[in-house]
């Protein structure tokens, strides 16, 4: 669990720093810390919206190219999975 914290901690870190354009740091972070994840190693709360993200990110061409809306929107997803897993590290 704790190299899932360590991952969506950094692209966390990177999406809410970065000064580039929402889709590049969805896309960046999800390429640099979470590209590799299996699924199964998450919370199974976690895991449908994990696949979208990914699903999402590379689905289109070229991978990542999603408009900034829809970035907004996977950040968001990014951001809930790293705060879910940071509250169980807790306990």
């Amino acid at each position: 669990m704790d190299d899932l914290l360590n991952k969506f901690s950094e692209a966390a870190r990177i999406i809410s720093t970065n000064k580039n354009l929402m889709r590049e740091s969805v896309y960046y972070a999800y390429v640099d810390h979470l590209s590799d994840i299996n699924v199964n190693d998450l919370p199974e709360d976690m895991q449908i919206i994990y696949e979208s993200v990914e699903m999402r990110l590379n689905s289109t061409k070229p991978p990542g190219n999603v408009g900034d809306e829809e970035a907004g929107y996977l950040a968001k997803d990014i951001l809930f999975i790293a705060d879910g897993l940071k509250a169980q590290c807790r306990f």
